[in-house]
């Protein structure tokens, strides 16, 4: 990022300073978007037209059932006892990230009829690491106490200072390997003289839409940060940024939206500049134009552009608007295929992660049968077990099991809710973990 960039973008954090102070947050992604808008039509016409190709592309990709797991670890950067939060908080998070990419939020109910038949399940669900990169069992969670009170967007700064949290030399905490893991810092963000910003992603790097310079700078850097108020539906600091609206943990949904490569849902245009925002696009045709941002306000009467014969009005329930956090509740189906594709494609690595199983080294056959099961399941190995767990997504062991060294063995699911589990075999030092489908 250079410094004419730099300038630009704090023009465009002054233009919405006075409604970010209010409520709602602001996203760091403005700071690295906006500029290429103000300094350079044509490049953002070009962006345009590839991200086009881009979506036209992964509509032609066929749709599988397949529920993609991505492994995460948070790292907790404390300063105070405050920001130093629980892991119920974490675990919370983890539910309402599962729950909106699934579709089991509770307020679904609440998506308008003329935008059910495009709100869509993604298919991806998040689970803590159960392995760090050496293969040490963990619970996903890194705590780091540093010294700093605070870590700051410098908008005078030719490089984004925020990514200081990333690295202990900067007195923050180092990233684990970012192809297999989805690294997530949670630290108090300095809100500055420009307002708070809530959260800052990287998208993937050959993502068309975004401007050259909005990819990570480096692999180390790679993730998701939000501030700290926001982590979760049960965080007791919540109300510490002086902000009401955003205390459902849709800060992270929003943030890991752009980790996967979406766009704002207005399509970042930018008023002052007299640029229409009913002319520019998100990319995607199950989204209606709008000409900006909900600006934290949930008006369910807001319709600020003509978009054909049903003219649809603005879908502020949109998890990538910037809506209070109990008014968003959908993804569209062109959303979830984007996010799939920008993972299965670019972000493979994370579905190869040994971050979910860690086998010894001689070859470890483990059979899970039926799978999907209903009340009971089979587990059989080639050596002997000595014990099983079953957990769920947010890493909680819900069951434990001793075996007395058999190869094969049966668990009863009883009582248990349909979804997905993670079963855990231990075999002497060794331990192999299985997906588990219940139905």
């Amino acid at each position: 990022m250079n410094y004419k960039i730099l300038l630009t973008c704090i023009l465009s954090t002054i233009l919405s300073f006075s409604y970010a102070q209010e409520s709602g947050h602001s996203c760091g992604y403005d700071h690295w978007f906006r500029n290429i808008r103000m300094n350079d039509a044509q490049k953002a016409r070009a962006i345009n037209d590839q991200f086009s190709a881009w979506i036209e592309q992964s509509r032609q990709q066929h749709r599988d059932d397949e529920v993609y797991q991505i492994p995460v670890v948070f790292h907790i950067v404390y300063n105070t006892g405050e920001q130093n939060l629980a892991d119920s908080v974490v675990h919370s998070q983890l539910a309402v990230l599962n729950e909106d990419y699934r579709r089991l939020n509770a307020n679904s109910i609440d998506t308008r009829d003329e935008f059910l038949p495009v709100a869509a399940d993604v298919g991806i669900e998040f689970v803590l690491a159960q392995y760090d990169p050496e293969g040490n069992p963990t619970t996903g969670i890194v705590r780091t106490e540093t010294e700093r009170e605070s870590f700051e967007l410098n908008l005078f700064s030719t490089e984004n200072t925020l990514d200081e949290v990333k690295f202990s030399s900067t007195d923050g905490s180092d990233a684990w390997d970012t192809e297999h893991y989805l690294n997530i810092w949670v630290c108090n963000i300095d809100a500055g003289f420009l307002g708070q910003v809530f959260g800052l992603a990287y998208p993937p790097a050959t993502v068309p839409n975004w401007p050259d310079g909005t990819a990570a700078p480096s692999s180390g850097t790679e993730g998701v940060i939000i501030h700290y108020t926001t982590l979760g539906r049960n965080n007791p600091q919540h109300a510490a940024d002086g902000v009401a609206e955003n205390n459902h943990g849709r800060t992270l949904v929003h943030e890991v939206g752009h980790y996967l490569g979406l766009r704002h849902i207005w399509g970042d245009a930018i008023a002052f500049l007299g640029e229409d925002g009913c002319a520019v696009d998100d990319g995607f045709i199950d989204t209606p134009n709008c000409a900006e941002s909900a600006n934290f306000v949930c008006d369910f009467s807001s319709n600020s552009c003509t978009d054909g014969p049903e003219d649809l009005p603005n879908m502020i329930e949109n998890y990538m608007d910037y809506s209070q956090d109990a008014c968003m509740n959908m993804f569209t189906q062109e959303q979830a295929d984007m996010m799939r594709f920008a993972l299965t494609e670019l972000r493979p690595g994370l579905l190869n992660s040994p971050a979910l199983s860690v086998d010894s080294r001689e070859e470890q056959k483990v059979e899970l049968y039926p799978n999907p099961a209903v009340d009971m399941v089979s587990i059989k190995s080639n050596s002997m077990i000595d014990r099983i767990e079953i957990l769920d997504h947010a890493g909680r062991v819900l069951k434990v099991q001793s075996v007395n060294d058999r190869v094969e063995t049966q668990v009863s699911l009883k009582g248990m809710a349909a979804g997905s589990y993670l079963i855990r075999i231990h075999y002497g030092k060794n331990v192999a973990v299985r997906k588990l489908t219940k139905q």
